[in-house]
């Protein structure tokens, strides 16, 4: 892959987000019309908590 396709691939990137519109790459505007357009998949979401407690013996001594 070369290094346009690569930047290519990267310009809606969450990661790179703010350089893209500091050096002109996006708009807001068009950032925004970006993320009005991802499916909202919410209801995939698995929630879990860490709580620290393992349940195992091992975890108890310490």
């Amino acid at each position: 892959m070369s290094l346009a396709q690569a930047n290519k691939n990267l310009k809606y990137d969450k990661r790179m987000t703010e350089r893209n519109i500091t050096i002109g790459e996006v708009s807001k505007e068009e950032w925004q019309k970006h993320l009005e357009t991802l499916p909202d998949l919410a209801s995939n979401a698995i929630t879990f908590t860490i709580d620290g407690k393992t349940g195992s013996s091992a975890d108890d001594n310490h």
